[in-house]
Formats: C-alpha cells, structure tokens, sequence
C-alpha cells in the first residue's frame, strides 16, 4: 500500500502541513515536533515525492546531463564526476547520449526542460560545431553548463572546459627536443573542434620550427567519423597496422583520442614493434584507459575529474546564490602526462 503524506501526519499526530514544512523546512519546526515526524516518517516507510516538493521550493532538485557518447570513457569519467558532487548535495541526474544527433539533442533539451530540470549540462553537444548550435543566441529558463564547448556564452549559458593548446604543444616541443621524426598526427574524419584544433596547432608549430611535411604529416582516417566507440579502435588498429609496415613508418604518433591510441598500441604489438624504443604513442584524455592499458599511455591530461567537478560545484553555486555575478567562462589548462610509451 502507498503511504501518503496524510498518513504520516496521522501517526504523528500533527497535520499535512507540519509534515510538509519538516520535509522542505525542518529548521523552522520545533524540534520535538520535528523529531516526531521524522520517527513517523521512518517507521511507515514514507517516500516525499519530490518532484511536488520541487513545485513548492522552487526546485526540482534534478539535473539534466547531455553527453555525445555516454559510452565513451572520456564522457563516462566528466558525468561521474558531476553525478558524486550533485549526489552529495541531494540532486540527482537526468542522463541522455545524443552520440552524433542534434534532433536528438533538441529533443531531449525539450524534455529536460518539460520536466523543469533545475540546470542543463551539456558535454560536447553534437552542434556544438555547427552554425545552428541549440544553445548559442537562445534564452532558457534554467542555467545551461556546457561543457567543452567551445563558444562564448549568452545569457544564462555557462561554459567550462579544458584548453587543450598547452599540453598538445608541450607534446608537440618534446617530439622537436628529442628528434621524434617522421612525427604524424593521427585523426578521424570528423571536423570536430578538437581535430581541427589539433591540426590547426601543428600548422603553427611547423611554420614556427620550419619542419617539413615529411617530418610531420597529419594522416585522417577517412572512413571513420565515430571516434568514440569500440569502432575506433579496431579501425585504428587496421589501418595503422599498414602504415607501420610500410618503411616510412612514423617514429611517434599523437592520436586524436586515447581510444585510437589503444588501437595503435594494438598494431604496434602485434608487428613487433617496440614502444616506445621504436614507436612513441601519445593520446588524448586521461582516462581509465589510458591509465591501466599495457603499457600504460602517455596522454594529454584533460582533466575531466576537474572538469566534471567543476561545472556541478559552478551550478550548485548559481543555486545557492542567485544574486550573485557569476564568471560566464571556466578554463583549466592541460598537460601532458607521461607514462610508459613516450
């Protein structure tokens, strides 16, 4: 049988109304009575509905998360870290993957926002590179995070991301230090901000040390635009497996993501070929797997824990207060960490 809220106040023995305020306002009940109904509450078993209490205090009490690729453990380790901090303060999520799909992305927008989700975060929306991007120029009734995004924020848009420039060029100035060459830059093809930074950088790093294409090549792998998926890897592993039989082959290669290192470590295993003696391996993350893969993976730290911490404390704060300015941009820079294949 359901317990109501009307059966608590009748064991009690006080009314709906007291039971109400000792749920939503339990410092503005005396505390004897407050001490009865919350026995009375814990002896029947009674479960608030929340979604009421929401109506009455103004807040739902739940978040809704976007993530392109949930099964990506780049997006896996941000969401769970938004979820520990969330969860400790009593808020919970709303998880949606939109993978590549902005019509799903609108859709679950709408949704969250029918259920009156006290914020949005979105992480790496899929038009978050798109001219149409949903939450650029629009008004919205809750806050938007947006995560990794990489556009400035209007209204009440937040943004908070890691840059990615100093830890890609500090990878970039150890291939120069060491003579790392041939060095190729390994991406999907995709146009994703990420890529496009990435290749961007290396333009900028050649002109600046005069390296020539044969040196240092950007290589797309052209039939793969899914980088975030178990795909990945194994497309990586085939087509990379031929590049290192070939006598030309690289002598270190940065991967577009850590997923598409793995894939190379794979190859690289499998034709003998040493790393890092003979091949140095770098991605891009900082995940679980960069950190237990065998050998463990030199990557760019992204800071996702950071990242995921950041933008629920930064949301919690919007919250708590309102009247408060808050900075519409957070920015934490990258580095790169090493490990066992660089």
């Amino acid at each position: 049988m359901s317990i109501k809220i009307r059966d608590v106040a009748k064991l009690a023995g006080v009314s709906t109304a007291t039971v109400s305020r000792v749920i939503n306002d339990p410092e503005k009940v005396r505390s004897g009575t407050r001490q009865r109904v919350e026995s009375a509450i814990s002896k029947s078993n009674y479960k608030p509905n929340y979604f009421a209490r929401g109506l009455n205090n103004g807040f739902t009490d739940s978040v809704g998360i976007l993530a392109a690729y949930a099964i990506n453990p780049y997006f896996t380790e941000i969401v769970n870290a938004i979820e520990q901090v969330l969860s400790r303060n009593g808020v919970y999520i709303y998880l949606c993957s939109c993978e590549t799909n902005t019509e799903l992305e609108k859709r679950y927008t709408e949704d969250f926002l029918e259920r009156n989700t006290d914020a949005i975060i979105a992480i790496e929306s899929p038009s978050m590179n798109t001219v149409d991007n949903y939450f650029l120029n629009k008004q919205f009734k809750c806050p938007i995070i947006l995560v990794n995004q990489h556009i400035e924020p209007f209204g009440d848009n937040y943004v908070v991301r890691c840059d990615q420039e100093p830890g890609v060029w500090e990878m970039f100035e150890q291939v120069r230090s060491r003579n790392l060459f041939p060095f190729c830059l390994f991406l999907g093809k995709d146009a994703s901000y990420s890529f496009l930074l990435k290749e961007a950088l290396l333009k900028k790093w050649k002109k600046k040390y005069h390296v020539s294409d044969k040196d240092a090549q950007i290589i797309h792998l052209e039939k793969m635009r899914d980088t975030s998926g178990e795909d990945a890897v194994w497309h990586t592993h085939d087509y990379f497996k031929k590049v290192l039989a070939t006598p030309a082959r690289p002598r270190a290669v940065l991967a577009g993501n850590e997923l598409m290192a793995l894939g190379i470590l794979v190859a690289a295993r499998e034709l003998g070929i040493a790393v890092p003696e003979e091949l140095a391996v770098v991605g891009i993350d900082n995940t679980l797997l960069s950190r237990t893969c065998s050998p463990p993976l030199t990557t760019i730290d992204l800071h996702m824990k950071d990242i995921g911490q950041m933008a629920a404390n930064l949301y919690m704060d919007i919250r708590k207060n309102p009247d408060k300015k808050q900075e519409k941009v957070h920015i934490i820079p990258s580095n790169l960490s090493y490990r066992k294949t660089f």
